[in-house]
């Protein structure tokens, strides 16, 4: 099915990357400490993911784009061992930066699920007249990705990506056609259930603020110069000052910093990971604070998509997993559990939470807590609802 897109102006917000594909080089200077990886500006990066262990063995990993349009690639991975696998896929968040944040979650998931990942495109490289990429617009790629991965799929959304990926299950659910699990990981469904610093700076500011302020135009030497994007020198910056934070503490960054527990420290080190950043649309961007950090529209009922309501009541068959770090300070313990709550059609057999202990947000997709405590919980929770 084609996807719409809004072509209005607005803001956009996300995560991103080192050059390999059609980048250009705009260094940010970096600041006191250590030199960060967001200078380079691909389209997208590539997950370097060649080959997984299973049953202790090597087994190679054959990566391919199933579709593809100008704001993101659905992305498939397998094992390339003739062994049949459930799908699972895997919805990051659209928060400026790149889909590699999740490569630990890819690595882990493989040896027992074919993966279907979202990647998300920078948009620096997406020509002006291609239209604009909101929330909406999220929430139809999320739809449409589980549509061409077919039937028994999972589906696992970390963080911003959350909430859409709730959208886009109900909205499947209403036409007979929802996943069989859905698992959400430090998704901000009701911000408000227990309100983070960063929940709090975001909501002092009208609306109107954010379709503002913090954006830019893109440069002429790329090609979606003259789009209005939350440009990632911006969020580069937002991490350098959470990062700045954390190093005061002994927390979870900073040990990550001392001890990488990354699946490929070496090669693919966490600071990488955290500060390859790319630019959002501004629609996107301006959005998602609205109707997620501002209106609470998931759980006040007001979030719309084509001019709908989303429902979350129409999600009867598809076994939802909640999953929170006891120690986030992003998506703190409350705000993802609020998910249920709003799935008043779906019965106790088909729900179940996590709270981690001792985790921060970062440590629920990436390194030794992720692969020990949180990843196991995921694969039992899918077979049991397969």
């Amino acid at each position: 099915m084609p996807r719409r897109h809004e072509t209005q102006p607005g803001p956009a917000i996300h995560l991103a990357d080192r050059a390999d594909e059609t980048g250009v080089s705009d260094a940010v200077p970096p600041e006191d400490g250590p030199r960060f990886a967001g200078a380079a500006q691909p389209a997208r990066r590539a997950l370097g993911i060649a080959a997984v262990e299973v049953a202790g063995a090597q087994v190679p990993v054959v990566t391919t784009d199933l579709f593809a349009d100008p704001f993101s690639t659905l992305v498939e991975l397998r094992c390339d061992d003739g062994v049949p696998r459930p799908t699972m896929l895997v919805v990051p968040p659209l928060s400026g930066q790149f889909s590699i944040l999740m490569r630990d979650v890819l690595v882990g998931l493989l040896p027992d699920f074919r993966v279907g990942l979202i990647d998300w495109t920078n948009v620096r490289h997406v020509p002006a007249d291609r239209g604009g990429f909101g929330f909406g617009s999220n929430i139809r790629a999320i739809e449409e990705a589980a549509d061409l991965l077919g039937e028994g799929l999972s589906v696992l959304a970390l963080c911003q990506g959350g909430v859409p990926a709730l959208a886009a299950v109900a909205r499947l659910e209403a036409r007979g056609a929802g996943p069989a699990t859905l698992t959400l990981m430090a998704a901000p469904v009701d911000p408000l259930a227990n309100p983070t610093r960063l929940v709090r700076l975001l909501r002092r500011l009208p609306a109107m603020w954010y379709r503002a302020v913090p954006l830019t135009r893109v440069p002429k030497r790329y090609a979606g110069h003259g789009r209005l994007v939350y440009p990632a020198e911006m969020q580069l910056m937002a991490l350098r000052t959470y990062l700045g934070r954390h190093r005061t503490q002994d927390g979870e960054i900073t040990r990550k910093l001392t001890h990488d527990d990354g699946a490929a420290p070496g090669e693919f080190p966490f600071l990488d990971l955290y500060a390859s950043v790319m630019d959002l649309d501004a629609l996107n961007y301006s959005e998602n604070i609205s109707r997620v950090f501002l209106e609470r529209g998931i759980v006040t009922g007001r979030l719309t998509c084509d001019d709908e309501p989303i429902v979350p009541a129409e999600i009867r068959d598809c076994a939802l997993f909640t999953i929170e770090g006891a120690d986030d300070d992003v998506a703190a313990p409350g705000q993802t559990a609020a998910a249920h709550a709003v799935c008043t059609a779906l019965p106790e057999s088909k729900r179940a939470h996590l709270t981690v202990p001792g985790c921060g947000h970062f440590s629920l997709f990436h390194g030794d807590i992720w692969r020990r405590s949180i990843l196991p919980e995921v694969r039992a929770h899918c077979a049991r609802h397969h």
